[in-house]
């Protein structure tokens, strides 16, 4: 599995949640009421946002990667950004034998300020470890 490959993976995974959207393959925008789950930055709209990109990996390391999400809050809500996060952490710490992924671990989290529209965000680093066979041949 690729980056690209996972990005996707974990976007997909994200997408699960009530009221959470990836939507892959749309020149659509999504609600204003939705979360909106973007492969790399997010766009202006919704307020509401996650972003997902990986990051780190080496030639070494093939079955590693790390991934990060940064989330993105509505305007005012000190701590949407938080739960966001939260909600994260219980769907993917752990995850196990899912579509290609042994293993999924929260390795750093922090606050990463507002931005200019009062919109709290935040960062969260995953380890992933990839159940990829063909590596192993």
């Amino acid at each position: 599995m690729d980056d690209a490959q996972l990005t996707r993976r974990i976007c997909e995974l994200l997408g699960r949640v009530p009221g959470w959207l990836w939507w892959e393959d749309s020149d659509e925008a999504y609600p204003l009421t939705s979360t909106g789950i973007f492969y790399g930055a997010t766009q202006d709209k919704p307020d509401r946002a996650i972003g997902v990109r990986c990051y780190g990996s080496t030639d070494e390391d093939v079955l590693s990667r790390r991934v990060q999400l940064r989330f993105r809050g509505r305007p005012h809500l000190v701590d949407d950004a938080d739960v966001m996060a939260g909600v994260s952490f219980t769907v993917l710490q752990g995850l196990s034998r899912v579509g290609g992924i042994s293993d999924i671990r929260r390795i750093s989290s922090g606050p990463l300020g507002t931005d200019s529209q009062g919109r709290e965000e935040r960062s969260d680093n995953y380890q992933i470890i990839l159940d990829n066979p063909e590596v192993l041949q």
